[in-house]
């Protein structure tokens, strides 16, 4: 079975069942790559950059205004964080779906959504408990054929994940970190330097996950 089984027998189910009959199929060449560095995500993402960016937003279209669209997007979570809360409020979903990325796992969630305009989306979820933050790859399009035709462009912004060591301050005042002692989680790593003290988020290496 492979990484990807249960994204594409969706996919496959739904070309069939809500395609419309009379969809024109989009033509998208290759883009070029670019390295995008979100800081206060913790995480560098591939983005394509020779695609038309959406207005200040962290979504880009091969065309300039409109979907079909990837983006991505982020948010500070709490200890009872909900994937379902990254997805659009108006509309039917199919998931979650475990996804494996390699550099971590997610849930995949394929909506259509309920607005002026009904259109599909797909989102992709990852959860860094740890970090306190959710990331959200997402991909939009106005019928499931032109969603379809830039797959390859939400997989390599998916797969390209980088994850940055995020600090967890106990003290932002390096004097008082000379008289306190703390105690660091599992994959956590003691830190003092002249920013303050706390515990260095180590993003894991060689995870393996079991099926």
């Amino acid at each position: 079975m492979t990484k990807f089984y249960h994204y594409f027998l969706v996919m496959a189910c739904l070309v069939l069942l809500l395609q419309p009959m009379n969809a024109l199929a989009l033509s998208v060449k290759e883009p070029q790559y670019g390295s995008l560095k979100i800081k206060g995500a913790g995480i560098t993402i591939d983005f394509p950059k020779t695609w038309f960016q959406q207005g200040k937003s962290t979504e880009w279209s091969p065309q300039k205004k409109g979907t079909p669209l990837v983006g991505f997007k982020w948010t500070k979570i709490k200890s009872d964080w909900d994937d379902e809360k990254m997805l659009p409020k108006k509309g039917d979903f199919l998931g979650p779906f475990m996804i494996d990325l390699g550099w971590e796992r997610g849930s995949l969630y394929i909506v259509n959504v309920h607005d002026r305009q009904s259109q599909f989306e797909i989102h992709t979820v990852i959860t860094r408990q740890e970090a306190g933050l959710a990331y959200d790859f997402y991909a939009k399009a106005k019928n499931f054929s032109n969603l379809n035709a830039i797959d390859f462009v939400i997989q390599q912004i998916m797969h390209s994940g980088r994850l940055d060591t995020l600090k967890d301050y106990v003290s932002k005042d390096p004097k008082e970190c000379g008289d306190i002692e703390w105690d660091c989680n599992i994959n956590e790593e003691p830190f003092s330097d002249r920013t303050g003290c706390g515990c260095l988020i180590v993003p894991q290496k060689d995870v393996i996950f079991d099926n």
